[in-house]
């Protein structure tokens, strides 16, 4: 799935971490991009140009990377999963363990919000209740954080 002609009219997703990011937070994201363009998954500017779906477009994506290069929303980036179906897949202790700390509850990604419709779900055999409609939240990974991103967003594609 290669980026959307669109692109032109968009500003590109490392121009706008090259602006607002610095430090590990601008090399981590940099190298998360790197990732998903190495994986042939399109990214999908939002109107607002600090959102891109990943893997499909706005509201329908495998998900979602927010750049703010503030600590607002939740930042200075984040990225959500909107699908989680890792049921039927296997994974190693540290995997889990990211995955399982990384679940958002609802409300928990932006204040006020109290029911978005996400619900109950099972990750990796453990059971989470009241989850928000994009399960999983990474505010401002790590490297490591990042490479176990990647693991989950393979399981996914």
């Amino acid at each position: 799935m290669a980026e959307q002609n669109n692109e032109n009219t968009q500003t590109k997703i490392e121009e706008v971490i090259r602006e607002k990011l610095t430090g590990d937070a601008q090399k981590n994201a940099m190298d998360f991009v790197a990732f998903l363009r190495a994986n042939e998954l399109t990214l999908t500017a939002n109107s607002d140009g600090q959102g891109w779906a990943v893997g499909g477009t706005v509201g329908n994506s495998i998900g979602y990377m927010w750049i703010t290069g503030t600590e607002q929303f939740p930042g200075p980036w984040t990225f959500w999963f909107n699908s989680c179906d890792f049921g039927g897949n296997s994974a190693d202790d540290e995997l889990k363990k990211i995955t399982w700390a990384h679940a958002s509850p609802c409300g928990h990604c932006h204040p006020g919000w109290k029911d978005c419709g996400g619900g109950n779900r099972t990750m990796f055999g453990r059971e989470f209740e009241n989850l928000c409609h994009s399960p999983l939240m990474f505010a401002n990974p790590d490297a490591e954080t990042v490479e176990n991103m990647n693991k989950l967003m393979l399981m996914l594609t």
